[in-house]
């Protein structure tokens, strides 16, 4: 308890926004699609009621685990 309140003593500095992009659990990528292979994400979004980034993301880490099965 004396830790914490000796920390709110403290002036604090507002983190960057790199410490915050270090630490976060996520990250966010920007991926540039052909129309049609967006189209075909789009379709296949609404089919499973998801979001595209939601879909992009489990197909990105289904082919990751998948190439690396291939590798390994």
């Amino acid at each position: 308890m004396d830790e914490l309140q000796e920390r709110q003593r403290l002036p604090q500095e507002a983190p960057s926004a790199a410490m915050v992009a270090d630490s976060a659990e996520s990250e966010r990528l920007n991926v540039t699609l052909p129309a049609g292979l967006m189209n075909r994400l789009k379709q296949h979004a609404l089919a499973e009621r998801r979001s595209c980034s939601s879909l992009a993301s489990f197909l990105i880490e289904d082919g990751l685990r998948r190439h690396c099965q291939l590798d390994g």
